[in-house]
């Protein structure tokens, strides 16, 4: 017998850090959020929503951001190709992804 669900979606959270160059401030939701939003739009000619990119947690320096499972690569790269948010120069390192928040922080945790 097979069971097909319907209507499903399915995530996968990136864990990534934010190295802040010459700049002591860190960054605020916001502004992630909107460079997010921005760059998108600019790489992919999509809205973050059609990614269905939301950030999950972050703060200031370290964070996890949700995708569909199809955009993680996307997703991957869109982090890795911000280099400056506002005046403040960036550069942005993507630890591990996972199918669960569980997951992701159990491998945060396991990081050196």
């Amino acid at each position: 017998m097979y069971s097909i669900v319907k209507g499903t979606r399915r995530h996968r959270y990136i864990s990534f850090r934010v190295a802040l160059v010459g700049n002591n401030h860190p960054l605020t939701d916001t502004e992630l959020i909107q460079a997010l939003r921005q760059q998108t739009h600019d790489l992919f000619s999509k809205a973050a929503k059609e990614l269905g990119l939301w950030v999950v947690q972050f703060d200031g320096t370290t964070g996890i951001i949700k995708c569909n499972y199809q955009e993680k690569e996307h997703t991957i790269q869109l982090l890795q190709s911000l280099k400056k948010i506002g005046s403040k120069s960036v550069t942005f390192t993507t630890y591990a992804t996972s199918g669960t928040i569980r997951g992701i922080t159990d491998k945060k945790l396991k990081r050196p």
